[in-house]
């Protein structure tokens, strides 16, 4: 059974290697796939590590065997940014590389203690796991493994009216799928920071051989059905989508809307925008947009071209009114006229 386990998490960081290459060569060019290749890799790398536990053999390069700590940062960042790129239906800035900048700076910080204090870095893993006390890099792993965790628990809280509160039938095995995902790296992450914490080393080779079995049955899953995720990923991002506006009134919301456009005629105004319309209404720019592409069907450069042909259309209207009166009030001046 030993040996298995041992097979077992060999196989699984081929694997995770295995299906990045295959997100590499098959996803090129999709949403997210360089951060989802990223989290394969990072993934294969820890069962790795979590090998070379089992097997008892380090690195000759000391700062290779701590090379697991900014794994254990790089993976909430990269997660994060994948989940946001499927659900978003437009692209996730750049800018969000900002949540790998623990990782840069957890490397920076090992390779400054490999040349100016490497006596720091010549306990190994296997050595902590036989009792000595805790090292700086497993505190910094210790700590990546708390970043994880609330990194997660964030992402729930951030996703909650998805998960919690989603009106859309059409999105509940996408919800499902989300939630595995959200709740399964909050259980590796704490199940990793435990076994360190308590010198586990069964707990590592678990959660190692979880994370592979997972991996595997997703797999699985999507040779089954290949429009899976196809399927799932549009009920979920226009849960995603709505979700930003379900805090809101409404009913009230509309009202002011329609006060702006029916009485104050706001889209009369050359400078009127969505930021500015949203900034009067009181809500941000991309809740106003969600609620007139959700609840009106349409979007804001409709919205105004379309109050501007109703008033045009009501003004012509009431002009045909105005002509037809005339014309009826001069017939009858007319018409008396004649009688006299």
């Amino acid at each position: 059974m030993f040996e298995f386990f041992g097979s077992w998490l060999q196989f699984g960081a081929w694997y995770h290697f295995v299906l990045g290459i295959g997100i590499l060569v098959k996803e090129k060019g999709s949403k997210g796939f360089p951060f989802a290749m990223v989290a394969a890799f990072s993934g294969g790398t820890l069962i790795i590590y979590a090998y070379r536990l089992f097997a008892g053999f380090e690195f000759e390069f000391p700062l290779l065997n701590h090379g697991y700590v900014p794994i254990i940062y790089l993976i909430p960042g990269s997660m994060q940014y994948t989940i946001e790129q499927f659900l978003s239906s437009e692209p996730v800035s750049i800018g969000k590389l900002k949540r790998l900048y623990p990782t840069f700076l957890v490397i920076i910080f090992l390779i400054g203690l490999q040349i100016f204090f490497p006596q720091v870095l010549e306990q190994s893993m296997n050595e902590s796991f036989t009792g000595l006390p805790f090292s700086i890099p497993e505190y910094l792993a210790l700590l990546g493994c708390l970043y994880w965790v609330i990194s997660f628990v964030w992402m729930i809280y951030q996703y909650r009216n998805i998960l919690y509160r989603n009106p859309n039938e059409e999105a509940k095995l996408g919800v499902r799928v989300l939630g595995m995902i959200l709740k399964g790296n909050i259980t590796f992450a704490s199940f990793i920071l435990f076994s360190t914490i308590f010198r586990w080393n069964s707990g590592i080779y678990f959660t190692a051989g979880l994370a592979t079995l997972m991996a595997v049955v997703a797999f699985i899953g999507t040779e089954i059905n290949h429009e899976l995720f196809k399927d799932i990923l549009p009920g979920l991002r226009q849960s995603y989508r709505t979700s930003r506006i379900l805090n809101l009134n409404l009913e009230k919301l509309q009202q002011d809307l329609d006060h702006l456009l029916k009485q104050e005629f706001v889209y009369r105004e050359e400078t009127i925008n969505l930021s500015n319309l949203s900034e009067r209404l009181g809500i941000k720019d991309y809740q106003l947009s969600e609620y007139i592409n959700a609840y009106l069907g349409m979007n804001f450069n409709r919205l105004v071209i379309t109050s501007r042909i109703a008033v045009s259309r009501n003004w012509s209207c009431k002009a045909l009114i105005r002509k037809a009166l005339k014309i009826l009030a001069s017939n009858s001046i007319s018409l008396a006229g004649f009688v006299i």
